[in-house]
């Protein structure tokens, strides 16, 4: 259970390798680079200038095929992002089922991924056409939507035979469209004949909910006309001034979006040879993002006209392979490490032996601790491995929990948290696996295999046993880790008081417990004398921080309230308990359905097969996601409660990171 030993190191080189060594250390990526001053002296007008600065006052360039200019490099870098998000609104990426799960990249060898680096102008012309054609394909958009529009307005007049451009108001007379409720048609035409002179109303079939009319009336009797559809809840109806009837328009308007369909398709053929540059795009956005860090980085360092430095931090344990790859490349080059000063605080970088890596998952999900406290992992592993292991507990699970999980870490090329998290995932199949041939889970009962040490369906209340015991096991760690970590800090008073007779006390109620469930007296015995002095010490130490010797008497016995947390801690892990048995009892049922499809006569074998195959599925899924959630709340919070101080700032060094593609080295591809 460690943390890396971090070194503070300052690098100063001559300004023009400058270009040359952060490519080399985003390479590398072994170092974080630090931001503010690092106290140079200078003697030139460049002193305390950025490297970007510093190269404009000598009047240098990167080579031509660079992009030196952040706001050319970020304009690339939008045109690059409008061609992306133009190809997806054609075509997604095709992903595998491996890869859509996983979130993979797109795999791409490191020598076509460096070919298409320096092809920029490419880039700039691939956007050229992209927006071209998208602007093409935004005006023929709207025009479709403009013939949409009018098509949707002509539909319910298609049986009024009058050309539309004959619906005008005239001087004695006026005719009026409008769309009449149904239930409010008859007795609004009763009540325009009532109302007016000489009125005439036309109407065509009968909609769902409202009938299409045009009403004649004389151009005086209009107002009255509107007022009397106004209470019938409608309004003249809009309609566009074309020269020929409805239905001629409507042909015409069909006519058109056939055309404009064609013209559709006719841009979209256009931009499939691009979709071919997609990757090309993509491989161009990732190198121009990398190139934009390495400029930052150039940008924030300090440089005179001669010289530039960087200071950043780096693993004790990569300082030499820092130097020796810095000095095999470069002549005039000086590096120096030291630890760190008292005021300075290092990032966190988490260092376990192979084995326990992949738990450091769990605690980096979590937090990471802070700089000089203890780094739980190693302690949480063994716990986290048996815990899942039981909340699954079925060999056929654990296997194919293994194998998924193997499966993914081959296919799909991983690294940092997410290969940490597919590798735990793998071990604790194999957890499971063995917790299921000891409790004879195979795929539920599916696989009529005795269990080599007992069936918790049968006997849960020994399974619960099991469950506490590994509980106060877990909390005896935890306490014992706090005690370690205050001896380690000259503290060790502190431990004996707060860890050493919280110790005694707890020792003392479990034999208590324990020989009243062995009836045996002198174990009893034993843990009251134990309690006892576990007590008395708590009550004299625990309110030392009180001068007065009345609060510090009542702080003390308030300390023994503590005991119900610790109680309240050892019944949280009766979730292995529920958690292994929801597991079993959902496999069993669905092993007894399945079964029972083979009383189907010829074919009752392949509904069988399915039930097995959908059933067992589901049940893997949503338990593999209970079985880590709860197995890491018990750590998180009956574990980590009782030593972990997490705050610290995780180690980020310098490093190439690609969004897109995923660059595989020679021989991965």
């Amino acid at each position: 259970m460690a943390i890396a030993r971090m070194k503070k190191v300052l690098l100063v080189a001559p300004t023009p390798e400058a270009e040359r060594i952060t490519e080399t250390l985003q390479e590398l990526g072994v170092l974080e680079i630090a931001k503010g001053d690092y106290g140079l002296d200078g003697g030139d007008s460049s002193e305390g200038a950025g490297l970007h600065d510093g190269r404009a006052q000598r009047g240098g360039a990167p080579p031509s095929e660079q992009v030196a200019d952040f706001e050319e490099i970020d304009q690339r870098l939008a045109e690059l992002k409008y061609c992306i998000e133009f190809f997806d609104g054609f075509e997604k990426v095709k992903k595998g089922f491996i890869q859509q799960f996983a979130g993979g990249k797109i795999p791409l060898d490191e020598s076509s991924f460096e070919a298409y680096e320096g092809l920029c102008d490419e880039g700039h012309s691939i956007y050229e056409k992209c927006r071209k054609l998208d602007e093409e394909i935004t005006r023929i958009r709207n025009e479709e939507s403009r013939v949409n529009t009018t098509l949707k307005q002509l539909q319910p007049w298609e049986w009024l035979d009058v050309p539309l451009a004959s619906i005008a108001e005239g001087h004695a007379f006026c005719l009026i469209p409008c769309e009449i409720p149904v239930k409010a048609f008859d007795e609004a035409v009763k009540e325009l004949e009532d109302a007016c002179y000489a009125v005439h109303v036309e109407h065509g079939p009968e909609g769902k909910r409202t009938v299409a009319a045009v009403i004649m009336c004389l151009a005086p009797d209009k107002q009255q006309v509107l007022d009397i559809l106004a209470g019938c809840g409608t309004s003249p109806s809009g309609l566009p001034a074309l020269e020929g009837t409805p239905a001629e328009e409507i042909r015409k308007c069909s006519d058109e979006l056939s055309r404009i369909g064609v013209e559709l398709a006719r841009v979209r053929e256009e931009v499939k040879p691009l979709l071919a540059e997609r990757v090309k795009v993509l491989s161009l956005y990732d190198s121009l993002s990398m190139e934009r860090e390495r400029r930052l980085v150039e940008r924030d360092c300090p440089a005179t006209r001669t010289a530039f430095a960087v200071e950043g931090w780096v693993r004790a344990s990569d300082v030499p392979a820092l130097q020796e790859a810095l000095t095999s490349r470069f002549d005039l080059i000086h590096i120096e490490s030291r630890d760190p000063l008292a005021d300075e605080v290092p990032p966190v970088a988490l260092d376990n032996p192979g084995p326990v890596t992949p738990f450091e998952a769990v605690t980096e999900i979590y937090s990471m601790p802070r700089t000089g406290s203890v780094d739980p992992t190693f302690a949480l592993a063994p716990f986290f491995f048996i815990f899942f292991g039981m909340a699954l507990g079925d060999v056929g699970y654990g296997i194919g929990l293994t194998a998924l999980s193997l499966l993914l870490l081959k296919k799909v090329k991983m690294a940092g948290l997410a290969k940490k998290l597919f590798t735990l995932l793998a071990m604790c199949g194999v957890s499971s696996a063995i917790v299921g041939a000891l409790t004879g889970g195979w795929l539920g009962n599916l696989v009529k295999i005795p269990p080599l040490w007992f069936n918790p369906m049968d006997n849960p209340m020994l399974m619960l046993g099991v469950s506490f015991g590994l509980g106060v096991i877990q909390i005896y760690v935890g306490l014992g880790i706090k005690f370690y970590a205050n001896v380690r800090q000259s503290r060790v008073l502190d431990g004996i008081f707060d860890q050493g007779f919280w110790y005694v006390f707890l020792t003392g109620l479990l034999l208590i417990l324990g020989g009243s469930g062995l009836k045996n007296a002198s174990l009893g015995a034993a843990g009251q004398w134990l309690a006892i002095a576990g007590a008395a010490g708590l009550i004299l130490t625990q309110g030392r921080a009180h001068r007065n010797p009345i609060k510090r008497l009542g702080s003390g016995l308030l300390s023994l309230y503590g005991v119900t947390g610790y109680l309240s801690d050892v019944l949280s892990y009766s979730r292995l308990l529920a958690l292994g048995l929801a597991s079993s009892v959902i496999a069993v049922v669905i092993d007894d359905m399945a079964l029972r499809m083979l009383g189907i006569p010829f074919v009752g074998w392949i509904p069988m097969t399915l039930l097995l195959a959908v059933g067992h599925g589901f049940n893997l899924a949503i338990n593999v996601v209970g079985s880590y959630v709860h197995s890491s709340r018990l750590q998180y919070v009956e574990f980590f409660s009782k030593f972990f101080e997490g705050g610290g700032r995780r180690f980020l060094p310098f490093r190439k990171r690609t969004r897109y593609i995923e660059v595989l080295e020679e021989g991965e591809a």
